[in-house]
């Protein structure tokens, strides 16, 4: 496997599985997930409706097809962060109540994001990978806005995102993809290509003049499909010239 590959999968998991955790009302204490009934499920599965920090790994692995060597780093640096994080808390006791542990699980994987390897010059395909697994389900997609909040309101930062429409997960892949100031300067390029390429599939999958526009009119399952188009031309563009990104 591409060590490349590898980071940009891990974090893709991360990046992902902390959008299924930062809405309260989708999180839970217990480690995997629960269903409408508050039975204990596994984070994968249909039945589930809010999850731990486990439980969201599971889930946004499920939703990336991904390896499970790729999962195991995932929880390695997710568990790595929230040591750190504990050993540093200095705000209410989280282990006694249940806003505190769910801020606590939130800034575990806020600092499994910030310490998170990085590729040396994030590529269109890296953006897209991790944009597509950020959308992949229909709960964590968004119409009329870059991103929702829990309440639905329409935000302006990915911060407290749930959900996110194309635009805004291009957008947040690249934010965290970019790791410090320097780096966000420099992945401009990247964003473009990548933004031109699901242009590109939604014109040929509705004749959509932007991805932007065939977000706002087309179906989720469409979206993903643009992903999925946007994916296989970037990525036959490295196979022709492996100087591409």
């Amino acid at each position: 496997m591409d060590p490349r590959t590898d980071i940009v999968v891990v974090a893709a998991l991360l990046v992902a599985a902390r959008t299924v955790v930062a809405d309260p009302a989708r999180w839970c204490a217990y480690p995997h997930a629960l269903d409408a009934n508050g039975h204990s499920r596994e984070g994968r599965a249909n039945s589930a409706v809010c999850w731990g920090a486990a439980g969201a790994l599971d889930r946004a692995a499920a939703d990336a097809d991904a390896a499970w060597h790729n999962i195991d780093e995932a929880r390695r640096q997710l568990n790595d962060a929230a040591l750190r994080v504990a050993s540093g808390w200095t705000g209410t006791a989280w282990l006694l109540d249940r806003k505190a542990a769910h801020a606590m699980t939130v800034a575990s994987f806020d600092e499994a994001i910030r310490a998170m390897p990085r590729p040396d010059a994030p590529g269109a395909v890296d953006i897209l990978a991790i944009a597509r697994t950020i959308i992949a389900r229909p709960d964590r997609w968004a119409q009329g806005a870059i991103a929702l909040d829990r309440n639905g309101r329409a935000l302006t930062t990915f911060d407290s995102g749930c959900r996110f429409c194309a635009a805004g997960a291009v957008g947040l892949a690249a934010h965290e993809l970019g790791g410090d100031e320097a780096a966000r300067r420099t992945i401009g390029p990247a964003v473009d290509r990548a933004s031109r390429l699901l242009d590109c599939a939604a014109f040929k999958l509705g004749e959509f003049e932007s991805y932007i526009s065939l977000n706002e009119h087309d179906t989720h399952a469409q979206v993903v499909a643009m992903f999925d188009h946007a994916l296989d031309m970037a990525r036959a563009d490295i196979a022709s010239d492996p100087e591409a990104s």
